[in-house]
């Protein structure tokens, strides 16, 4: 299984997302490619999100877990809906449709795509 999530850290990889594979990690910068992944779980730690929400501090609380990922130099995303999690502001993995009133963490998605620094859902899971 991947794991792909924003890297906020600072330093050379600083606000690219970072995809790691057991040991292996890799970083791509969302201003000259996009990702597409199949087979997809937005992960949340609920515990150390809301340490982090508390603190207000970054720190790794989220992740979108996935089969495989494929790294694209465009994926529209016209109609596409989004979905986002940042701790600081709130615990949960949210989209935009639900205006804060759903949790989606653990949920599942047979597609996700980036563009830029979002991340979009191409396709549910069925």
């Amino acid at each position: 299984m991947y794991r792909v999530r924003f890297h906020l850290q600072s330093g050379r990889n600083y606000m690219k997302w970072q995809i790691r594979h057991g040991k292996n990690v890799m970083y791509v910068d969302p201003s000259e490619n996009n990702l597409e992944m199949m087979g997809c779980k937005l992960i949340n730690k609920l515990n150390k999100a809301k340490k982090v929400n508390a603190a207000g501090k970054k720190d790794v609380a989220g992740w979108v877990e996935c089969e495989r990922v494929m790294i694209n130099n465009e994926n529209p995303v016209d109609n596409l809906e989004r979905v986002f999690y940042n701790p600081i502001k709130d615990v949960h993995w949210r989209r935009d449709s639900d205006n804060g009133e759903f949790a989606w963490d653990n949920t599942e998605y047979s597609t996700l795509i980036t563009n830029n620094k979002q991340v979009y859902i191409l396709e549910e899971r069925t």
